[in-house]
């Protein structure tokens, strides 16, 4: 298997696969400072492709651009890349539920205001039959 980066450098890879929210690549032919010369620029990590060993693409993995360091099992190094978070969408995302939360209290307060004022017209015409 092969990854191609960013900048068209094409790598030999035994491993690259997405385990608990982070991307694993294995290299057995690089050293681990030469795997944290390739990975420590995130612009290059913006796309990186997925290829077979006969150069063809298969897949892609965009966004891994946070280099988390490298393991040593082995022979075998591993490099692991997480995703930025996105506080934008964070933002968003809190905002939407807070606008959901205060629409439901909303629904909830004013089906309760009504069953008040229905309570109170029907006490109000009853006392009103009384007299």
């Amino acid at each position: 298997m092969k990854i191609k980066l960013t900048n068209g450098t094409i790598y030999e890879v035994a491993r690259a696969e997405i385990t608990n929210g982070r991307l694993e690549i294995e290299f057995n032919d690089k050293t681990a400072e030469e795997i944290q010369a390739i990975f420590s620029e995130p612009a290059n990590l913006g796309r990186i492709e997925l290829r077979t060993d006969a150069g063809e693409a298969f897949g892609e993995l965009p966004g891994w651009i946070v280099y988390g360091g490298v393991t040593l099992v082995g022979d075998t190094k591993t490099v692991i890349l997480t995703k930025e978070p996105n506080v934008t969408a964070e933002r968003i995302t809190a905002a939407e539920a807070t606008a959901i939360e205060a629409k439901t209290l909303a629904e909830e307060t004013a089906g309760n205001l009504d069953a008040a004022v229905t309570e109170l017209t029907m006490a109000m015409a009853g006392g009103a039959a009384n007299v």
